[in-house]
């Protein structure tokens, strides 16, 4: 299973849902042909075939690897004054991919599992961000050191509360050696 840009929602650059706000969502978690249909996912993937389709293994599935439910990473929802809350954690990951470079940036493709995404709507919309985001900020941990800050929007918000959104997500980060340590810890070997 090749988790890619495809169907992404919003624009490159984000990382937990759409825009420029770092955090990138996908509608769709397409398969192994992908790459091979020309919808390159941008860049140069870390655990793609060596032919380039990303099924190199008898399952096709070589281009993500599913995730160690117990990897110490956590998505927390931020609010100005109102303390903060569990957005996802690894245990609600089904699949990663990883790293693409793409630009400046260190891509890490994640797909939530359903009680994953569930838990992601539902959070945003507990916490009122589906109603007013300005003030909302989600902060990515990986062993409890944060990796990522990102704001959200409006944008942004309305795509991952959407129920056609099929819970993928980008997260880009600066540092190679920062998507390399939140792909490794995610993957399970």
């Amino acid at each position: 299973m090749e988790l890619t840009r495809r169907g992404m929602l919003g624009g490159a650059g984000a990382a937990l849902a759409v825009g420029a706000v770092g955090f990138a969502g996908a509608a769709s978690v397409s398969d192994g042909d992908a790459v091979a249909d020309g919808a390159d996912p941008g860049g140069d993937a870390v655990g793609t075939g060596t032919d380039g389709t990303g099924s190199d293994d008898e399952n096709g599935e070589s281009g993500s690897v599913p995730v160690d439910p117990e990897a110490p990473f956590e998505a927390r929802l931020l609010h100005e004054g109102d303390g903060e809350r569990r957005l996802f954690d690894a245990g609600d990951l089904d699949r990663v991919q990883g790293v693409v470079a793409n630009g400046g940036e260190h891509l890490v493709y994640v797909s939530l599992g359903d009680a994953g995404i569930d838990a992601v709507q539902s959070g945003l919309a507990d916490a009122g961000a589906t109603d007013d985001p300005e003030g909302f900020v989600v902060s990515m941990t990986l062993d409890g050191t944060e990796v990522r800050r990102v704001a959200l929007d409006e944008a942004t918000v309305s795509e991952l509360t959407d129920e056609e959104w099929g819970g993928v997500l980008t997260l880009p980060f600066g540092e190679p050696s920062v998507a390399e340590s939140v792909y490794g810890s995610l993957a399970d070997a």
